[in-house]
């Protein structure tokens, strides 16, 4: 999966020419869907900073940027005010990739290739849809054993399986697959000393442990897209196709205490966008068809209401500054 997403070259990832986020490319996003998504975000990202003394020196981090659509989005919908105080900064770690974002975006961005060393007063970071695309194991329980399922090479891609001490408690059925936790703490950790106070702010599809893991879950949640399509075998088109699985909520939530981060618990996007759009939809200036339309396949339960949730980390002695608080 690491090398099928992240080669350097080869990798899914790492092929900045080719669209991958659009109805013509493999899948859709809530950025696909217009800029709302990036100017509601850009409500929350405001929001915190005033409720925390609008401090001077505030970046934001972005982790996962793609084309740099949401980056633009977000600054747009920034009051200019703030958007003069703010250091906008992508973290990404492949260099085609970057190399593109340093081409095509303006002097407003600065481009990181890894998360800085030396961290700001006051921060932020934004990610959408990055935990999903972290490698992960695979797990296979059969002759009542838990294998990991491993992939091999001789002339094709093959199936194998070595001994694991992975085990889940509770009656499953021969042949269950499902997935292990990713390596979370040398992602996390990094992110989380970009500053000394902040907020993570962390949108994905996902489920908590119990549900991720349960008996009637016999095929787990991995699965690849291509061309709008989840059909597709892992091993169909190598570096050609998204490789995914439901997020773990209850590995991110531990991990995120076990480095001293406080945790809101997940809300799914429809309840989170809503309470950013808030005053935006009872302001004396109502909304355009347009951005209803992006509005409401935003939040619609049968589109990324409710299958994608938001989770926000936060660091230091802070206010978090939710529009519900």
């Amino acid at each position: 999966m690491a090398h099928c997403l992240y080669h350097p070259d080869l990798g899914y990832y790492a092929r900045p020419e080719t669209t991958i986020v659009s109805k013509e490319g493999d899948f859709m996003t809530s950025v696909s869907v217009g800029p709302l998504f990036g100017q509601l975000l850009a409500r929350r990202i405001e929001q915190f900073w005033k409720m925390n003394g609008s401090p001077k020196d505030f970046s934001i981090f972005e982790i996962g940027a793609h084309n740099g659509s949401l980056a633009k989005d977000i600054l747009s919908g920034l009051n200019p005010e703030f958007r003069e105080k703010i250091r906008y900064c992508i973290i990404e770690p492949l260099e085609n990739q970057r190399q593109h974002l340093l081409n095509t975006l303006g002097p407003e961005f600065t481009i990181l290739a890894t998360p800085p060393e030396t961290p700001v007063p006051w921060g932020m970071v934004i990610a959408n849809e990055v935990f999903d695309a972290l490698p992960l194991p695979l797990y296979l329980f059969s002759q009542d054993k838990w294998h990991e399922a491993t992939v091999t090479w001789k002339d094709d891609f093959a199936w194998s399986t070595r001994p694991t001490d992975f085990s889940l408690s509770g009656d499953y059925p021969e042949g269950y697959v499902t997935e292990g936790r990713p390596e979370l703490k040398g992602f996390l950790a990094p992110l989380a000393d970009c500053f000394e106070k902040g907020l993570m702010t962390f949108i994905d599809y996902g489920l908590d442990e119990d549900s991720l893991y349960h008996p009637s879950r016999t095929a787990g949640t991995l699965r690849c897209y291509h061309k709008h399509s989840t059909k597709k075998h892992p091993f169909d088109f190598p570096g050609e196709q998204d490789i995914t699985a439901d997020v773990n909520f209850t590995a991110v939530e531990e991990m995120a205490t076990e480095l001293g981060l406080l945790v809101a618990s997940p809300m799914n996007q429809s309840r989170y966008l809503t309470y950013c759009a808030k005053k935006w939809l009872t302001s004396g200036t109502p909304p355009t068809p347009h951005e209803l339309r992006q509005f409401q396949t935003l939040i619609h339960p049968s589109q990324f209401g409710n299958r994608f949730y938001a989770i926000e980390l936060m660091k230091g002695d802070i206010e978090r500054g939710f529009f519900t608080e």
